[in-house]
Protein backbone atom coordinates (compact mmCIF):
# COMPACT_ATOMS: atom_id res chain seq x y z
CA UNK A 1 0.00 0.00 0.00
CA UNK A 2 1.42 3.42 -0.95
CA UNK A 3 2.66 5.85 1.65
CA UNK A 4 -0.17 8.03 3.00
CA UNK A 5 -0.59 11.49 1.54
CA UNK A 6 -0.93 14.13 4.27
CA UNK A 7 -3.60 16.75 3.65
CA UNK A 8 -5.15 19.59 5.61
CA UNK A 9 -8.65 18.26 5.04
CA UNK A 10 -10.13 15.03 3.75
CA UNK A 11 -13.81 14.90 2.80
CA UNK A 12 -15.70 11.65 2.35
CA UNK A 13 -18.72 12.38 0.16
CA UNK A 14 -19.15 14.68 -2.83
CA UNK A 15 -22.72 15.85 -2.36
CA UNK A 16 -23.99 19.29 -1.37
CA UNK A 17 -22.34 19.20 2.06
CA UNK A 18 -19.01 17.85 0.84
CA UNK A 19 -18.63 20.22 -2.13
CA UNK A 20 -19.77 23.22 -0.08
CA UNK A 21 -17.16 22.39 2.57
CA UNK A 22 -14.44 21.81 -0.04
CA UNK A 23 -15.05 25.18 -1.69
CA UNK A 24 -14.92 26.93 1.68
CA UNK A 25 -11.72 25.15 2.72
CA UNK A 26 -10.09 25.93 -0.61
CA UNK A 27 -10.94 29.58 -0.05
CA UNK A 28 -8.86 29.44 3.13
CA UNK A 29 -5.91 28.13 1.11
CA UNK A 30 -6.04 24.68 2.68
CA UNK A 31 -5.20 21.45 0.86
CA UNK A 32 -8.33 19.36 0.48
CA UNK A 33 -9.37 16.13 -1.23
CA UNK A 34 -12.92 14.89 -1.85
CA UNK A 35 -13.61 11.16 -2.16
CA UNK A 36 -16.86 10.29 -3.94
CA UNK A 37 -18.23 6.82 -4.60
CA UNK A 38 -20.36 7.78 -7.61
CA UNK A 39 -18.91 8.63 -11.00
CA UNK A 40 -19.89 12.27 -10.57
CA UNK A 41 -20.36 14.54 -7.53
CA UNK A 42 -23.91 15.26 -6.43
CA UNK A 43 -24.84 12.76 -3.75
CA UNK A 44 -28.62 12.52 -3.29
CA UNK A 45 -29.12 15.02 -6.12
CA UNK A 46 -28.96 12.02 -8.43
CA UNK A 47 -32.03 10.65 -6.61
CA UNK A 48 -34.17 13.76 -7.18
CA UNK A 49 -36.28 13.30 -10.30
CA UNK A 50 -38.91 15.98 -9.66
CA UNK A 51 -38.22 19.70 -10.13
CA UNK A 52 -36.45 21.31 -7.16
CA UNK A 53 -38.63 23.89 -5.40
CA UNK A 54 -36.83 24.54 -2.12
CA UNK A 55 -33.40 25.83 -3.11
CA UNK A 56 -32.52 29.14 -4.81
CA UNK A 57 -30.53 28.99 -8.05
CA UNK A 58 -31.65 25.39 -8.59
CA UNK A 59 -35.38 26.20 -8.65
CA UNK A 60 -37.15 24.15 -11.32
CA UNK A 61 -34.13 21.99 -12.13
CA UNK A 62 -34.09 18.23 -11.78
CA UNK A 63 -31.57 16.72 -9.40
CA UNK A 64 -29.39 15.44 -12.23
CA UNK A 65 -29.30 18.86 -13.90
CA UNK A 66 -28.29 20.53 -10.65
CA UNK A 67 -25.71 17.80 -10.01
CA UNK A 68 -24.16 18.63 -13.39
CA UNK A 69 -23.90 22.29 -12.35
CA UNK A 70 -22.37 21.27 -9.03
CA UNK A 71 -19.77 19.11 -10.76
CA UNK A 72 -19.00 21.88 -13.23
CA UNK A 73 -18.53 24.39 -10.39
CA UNK A 74 -16.18 21.95 -8.67
CA UNK A 75 -14.13 21.58 -11.85
CA UNK A 76 -14.04 25.34 -12.42
CA UNK A 77 -12.81 25.86 -8.86
CA UNK A 78 -10.16 23.21 -9.37
CA UNK A 79 -11.34 21.01 -6.52
CA UNK A 80 -9.44 17.71 -6.36
CA UNK A 81 -12.09 14.97 -6.45
CA UNK A 82 -11.48 11.24 -6.73
CA UNK A 83 -14.74 9.71 -7.93
CA UNK A 84 -16.00 6.34 -9.04
CA UNK A 85 -14.65 4.14 -6.24
CA UNK A 86 -16.18 3.33 -2.87
CA UNK A 87 -14.25 3.89 0.34
CA UNK A 88 -13.30 0.55 1.85
CA UNK A 89 -12.14 1.62 5.33
CA UNK A 90 -12.15 4.67 7.60
CA UNK A 91 -9.97 5.10 10.67
CA UNK A 92 -11.65 7.99 12.41
CA UNK A 93 -9.09 8.75 15.12
CA UNK A 94 -6.22 8.54 12.63
CA UNK A 95 -8.26 10.56 10.11
CA UNK A 96 -7.33 7.97 7.51
CA UNK A 97 -9.40 6.71 4.58
CA UNK A 98 -8.67 3.79 2.26
CA UNK A 99 -10.05 3.04 -1.19
CA UNK A 100 -8.93 0.55 -3.85
CA UNK A 101 -5.37 0.16 -2.55
CA UNK A 102 -4.93 3.86 -1.81
CA UNK A 103 -4.61 5.44 1.62
CA UNK A 104 -5.14 9.10 2.50
CA UNK A 105 -4.57 10.89 5.78
CA UNK A 106 -5.38 14.44 6.83
CA UNK A 107 -5.17 16.81 9.75
CA UNK A 108 -8.98 17.04 9.67
CA UNK A 109 -11.69 14.70 8.39
CA UNK A 110 -15.23 15.53 7.28
CA UNK A 111 -17.86 12.79 7.05
CA UNK A 112 -20.42 13.83 4.41
CA UNK A 113 -21.44 10.39 3.14
CA UNK A 114 -25.16 11.15 2.95
CA UNK A 115 -27.87 8.53 2.60
CA UNK A 116 -28.90 5.59 0.48
CA UNK A 117 -32.36 4.28 -0.34
CA UNK A 118 -33.62 1.75 2.17
CA UNK A 119 -34.45 -1.56 0.51
CA UNK A 120 -36.86 -4.32 1.54
CA UNK A 121 -34.25 -7.05 1.49
CA UNK A 122 -36.66 -9.66 0.12
CA UNK A 123 -36.00 -12.26 -2.60
CA UNK A 124 -36.34 -10.84 -6.11
CA UNK A 125 -35.84 -7.20 -5.17
CA UNK A 126 -32.18 -6.80 -6.13
CA UNK A 127 -32.44 -9.29 -8.97
CA UNK A 128 -35.28 -7.37 -10.66
CA UNK A 129 -34.06 -3.84 -9.93
CA UNK A 130 -34.45 -1.92 -13.17
CA UNK A 131 -36.64 -4.69 -14.57
CA UNK A 132 -39.84 -3.80 -12.80
CA UNK A 133 -38.45 -2.82 -9.41
CA UNK A 134 -38.08 0.95 -9.25
CA UNK A 135 -37.18 3.55 -6.63
CA UNK A 136 -38.91 6.55 -8.22
CA UNK A 137 -42.31 7.08 -9.80
CA UNK A 138 -41.27 10.57 -10.89
CA UNK A 139 -38.70 8.91 -13.15
CA UNK A 140 -40.41 5.67 -14.18
CA UNK A 141 -44.18 5.99 -13.89
CA UNK A 142 -44.80 6.40 -17.63
CA UNK A 143 -43.26 2.98 -18.23
CA UNK A 144 -46.19 1.50 -16.29
CA UNK A 145 -48.93 3.76 -17.59
CA UNK A 146 -52.19 1.82 -17.60
CA UNK A 147 -50.58 -1.20 -15.92
CA UNK A 148 -51.02 -2.59 -12.39
CA UNK A 149 -48.27 -1.65 -9.92
CA UNK A 150 -47.45 -2.01 -6.24
CA UNK A 151 -46.05 0.83 -4.14
CA UNK A 152 -44.45 -0.14 -0.83
CA UNK A 153 -44.25 2.33 2.06
CA UNK A 154 -46.22 4.59 4.35
CA UNK A 155 -44.45 7.92 4.13
CA UNK A 156 -45.10 10.94 1.94
CA UNK A 157 -42.82 9.60 -0.82
CA UNK A 158 -44.74 6.33 -1.06
CA UNK A 159 -48.18 7.93 -1.09
CA UNK A 160 -47.03 10.53 -3.61
CA UNK A 161 -45.70 7.75 -5.86
CA UNK A 162 -49.05 5.95 -5.61
CA UNK A 163 -50.85 9.11 -6.73
CA UNK A 164 -48.37 9.75 -9.56
CA UNK A 165 -48.90 6.24 -10.91
CA UNK A 166 -52.68 6.50 -10.55
CA UNK A 167 -52.65 9.76 -12.50
CA UNK A 168 -51.20 7.98 -15.55
CA UNK A 169 -53.83 5.25 -15.41
CA UNK A 170 -52.08 2.60 -13.34
CA UNK A 171 -54.04 0.44 -10.94
CA UNK A 172 -52.11 0.90 -7.68
CA UNK A 173 -51.89 -1.34 -4.63
CA UNK A 174 -50.23 0.54 -1.78
CA UNK A 175 -48.73 -1.87 0.78
CA UNK A 176 -47.75 -0.57 4.20
CA UNK A 177 -46.45 -2.67 7.09
CA UNK A 178 -48.42 -0.66 9.69
CA UNK A 179 -51.82 0.91 10.13
CA UNK A 180 -50.21 4.27 10.93
CA UNK A 181 -49.00 6.39 8.02
CA UNK A 182 -46.27 9.03 8.20
CA UNK A 183 -47.40 10.67 4.96
CA UNK A 184 -48.77 14.17 4.61
CA UNK A 185 -52.44 14.11 5.54
CA UNK A 186 -53.54 15.80 2.30
CA UNK A 187 -51.69 13.23 0.19
CA UNK A 188 -53.13 10.36 2.22
CA UNK A 189 -56.65 11.74 1.89
CA UNK A 190 -56.27 11.97 -1.88
CA UNK A 191 -54.94 8.42 -2.07
CA UNK A 192 -57.80 7.03 0.00
CA UNK A 193 -60.32 8.76 -2.24
CA UNK A 194 -58.66 7.88 -5.55
CA UNK A 195 -60.54 5.16 -7.46
CA UNK A 196 -57.30 3.63 -8.81
CA UNK A 197 -55.54 3.32 -5.44
CA UNK A 198 -56.12 0.41 -3.06
CA UNK A 199 -54.45 0.69 0.34
CA UNK A 200 -53.54 -2.49 2.21
CA UNK A 201 -52.26 -1.83 5.76
CA UNK A 202 -50.40 -4.36 7.93
CA UNK A 203 -48.92 -5.84 4.77
CA UNK A 204 -45.38 -7.23 4.81
CA UNK A 205 -43.81 -7.92 1.42
CA UNK A 206 -42.28 -11.42 1.36
CA UNK A 207 -40.93 -11.72 -2.16
CA UNK A 208 -41.04 -10.22 -5.66
CA UNK A 209 -41.51 -12.76 -8.39
CA UNK A 210 -40.72 -12.80 -12.08
CA UNK A 211 -38.33 -14.27 -14.63
CA UNK A 212 -37.15 -11.44 -16.88
CA UNK A 213 -39.42 -8.79 -15.37
CA UNK A 214 -41.62 -8.33 -12.30
CA UNK A 215 -44.75 -10.43 -12.52
CA UNK A 216 -46.08 -10.75 -8.98
CA UNK A 217 -45.65 -9.52 -5.42
CA UNK A 218 -46.24 -11.86 -2.52
CA UNK A 219 -47.15 -10.31 0.82
CA UNK A 220 -48.50 -11.36 4.20
CA UNK A 221 -51.35 -9.56 5.92
CA UNK A 222 -50.21 -9.56 9.51
CA UNK A 223 -53.58 -9.16 11.18
CA UNK A 224 -55.18 -12.13 9.44
CA UNK A 225 -51.98 -14.11 8.88
CA UNK A 226 -52.95 -14.77 5.27
CA UNK A 227 -50.50 -14.74 2.38
CA UNK A 228 -51.58 -13.08 -0.85
CA UNK A 229 -50.20 -12.47 -4.31
CA UNK A 230 -50.97 -9.63 -6.67
CA UNK A 231 -50.06 -9.61 -10.36
CA UNK A 232 -48.22 -6.42 -11.30
CA UNK A 233 -45.89 -4.96 -13.93
CA UNK A 234 -43.89 -2.84 -11.50
CA UNK A 235 -42.97 -2.35 -7.85
CA UNK A 236 -41.99 1.01 -6.39
CA UNK A 237 -40.02 0.67 -3.16
CA UNK A 238 -40.36 3.85 -1.08
CA UNK A 239 -39.55 2.93 2.52
CA UNK A 240 -37.20 5.79 3.32
CA UNK A 241 -33.48 6.32 3.63
CA UNK A 242 -30.62 5.07 5.74
CA UNK A 243 -27.35 6.84 6.57
CA UNK A 244 -24.12 5.64 5.00
CA UNK A 245 -22.35 5.01 8.29
CA UNK A 246 -21.48 1.30 8.16
CA UNK A 247 -17.75 2.03 8.24
CA UNK A 248 -18.13 4.34 11.23
CA UNK A 249 -19.81 2.03 13.72
CA UNK A 250 -17.86 1.81 16.94
CA UNK A 251 -15.78 4.84 15.97
CA UNK A 252 -18.21 7.76 16.08
CA UNK A 253 -21.28 8.40 18.24
CA UNK A 254 -24.34 7.33 16.22
CA UNK A 255 -28.01 7.47 17.10
CA UNK A 256 -30.32 4.44 17.05
CA UNK A 257 -31.00 4.89 13.33
CA UNK A 258 -27.29 5.11 12.52
CA UNK A 259 -27.03 8.87 11.95
CA UNK A 260 -23.87 10.61 13.17
CA UNK A 261 -24.41 12.67 16.30
CA UNK A 262 -22.93 16.06 15.52
CA UNK A 263 -23.17 19.42 17.21
CA UNK A 264 -22.96 22.95 15.79
CA UNK A 265 -20.23 23.26 13.20
CA UNK A 266 -20.28 19.51 12.65
CA UNK A 267 -18.37 18.73 15.86
CA UNK A 268 -18.45 15.01 16.63
CA UNK A 269 -16.52 14.94 19.89
CA UNK A 270 -13.52 13.30 18.18
CA UNK A 271 -10.66 15.79 17.71
CA UNK A 272 -10.32 16.87 14.08
CA UNK A 273 -13.35 14.87 12.92
CA UNK A 274 -16.53 16.59 11.67
CA UNK A 275 -19.82 15.59 10.03
CA UNK A 276 -22.19 17.51 7.77
CA UNK A 277 -25.28 17.04 5.64
CA UNK A 278 -27.88 14.31 5.56
CA UNK A 279 -25.64 11.78 7.34
CA UNK A 280 -26.21 13.70 10.57
CA UNK A 281 -29.53 15.47 9.90
CA UNK A 282 -32.45 13.01 9.95
CA UNK A 283 -34.96 15.80 10.67
CA UNK A 284 -33.90 18.21 7.96
CA UNK A 285 -33.01 16.46 4.72
CA UNK A 286 -32.78 19.52 2.50
CA UNK A 287 -30.26 20.91 0.04
CA UNK A 288 -30.04 24.18 1.96
CA UNK A 289 -29.29 22.42 5.23
CA UNK A 290 -26.62 20.22 3.66
CA UNK A 291 -24.87 23.16 1.97
CA UNK A 292 -25.01 25.27 5.12
CA UNK A 293 -23.73 22.49 7.34
CA UNK A 294 -20.87 21.82 4.94
CA UNK A 295 -19.79 25.46 5.02
CA UNK A 296 -20.15 25.66 8.82
CA UNK A 297 -18.05 22.52 9.30
CA UNK A 298 -15.40 23.92 6.96
CA UNK A 299 -15.15 27.07 9.08
CA UNK A 300 -14.63 24.96 12.19
CA UNK A 301 -12.01 22.88 10.39
CA UNK A 302 -10.22 26.05 9.26
CA UNK A 303 -10.41 27.38 12.81
CA UNK A 304 -8.78 24.21 14.13
CA UNK A 305 -6.07 24.52 11.48
CA UNK A 306 -5.33 28.10 12.49
CA UNK A 307 -6.86 29.89 9.51
CA UNK A 308 -9.73 31.44 11.47
CA UNK A 309 -9.13 33.42 14.63
CA UNK A 310 -11.43 33.41 17.63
Amino acid sequence: MPRPERLDALIVGGGMAGISAALTLKGFGLSVLVLEEALQPGGQLHEIHAPIHDYPVAYGLTGSAFAWRLANDARTAGLPILAGTAVSAISVRRRRVEREGERFEARTLLIATGLRRRMLGVPGERELLGRGVSLSANRDRMIYSGKPVVVVGGGTGAVEDALLCAEVGSSVTLLHRSTRFRARTDFLKRAREHPHVRIVPNAAVQRILGEEHVEEVQFRVRRSGTTRRVSVAGVFVRIGWQPRTELLRGQLPLDRAGYVKAGPGGLTGIPGVFAAGDVCSPRCLTLANAAGQGAAAAWEMARLLGRVKG
